[in-house]
């Protein structure tokens, strides 16, 4: 499955997205990076550095072709 982590640079996201890469699944981050950090970004799932409220980035993100969204993204 193709998985969109929304806030997956964060401590909480990015243990969540390493779970997910082990067990075979394709993710693709998008983070703004405000408070997750590059540094815990898994090399293999793709990275799109983006904020929830540029809609229109959030909008391409998620019509390639995603089959589950996780959302980690807050304040």
């Amino acid at each position: 499955m193709k998985l969109l982590l929304i806030g997956g640079a964060g401590y909480i996201g990015a243990h969540v997205v390493n779970e997910l890469i082990q067990a075979g699944h394709e993710v693709v981050v998008f983070d703004n990076l405000s408070t997750g950090l590059r540094e815990n970004l898994v090399s293999t799932a793709q990275f799109v550095e983006g904020d929830i409220l540029d809609t229109t980035a959030l909008s391409k993100v998620m019509t390639s072709d995603i089959d589950t969204v996780f959302h980690f993204a807050a304040f």
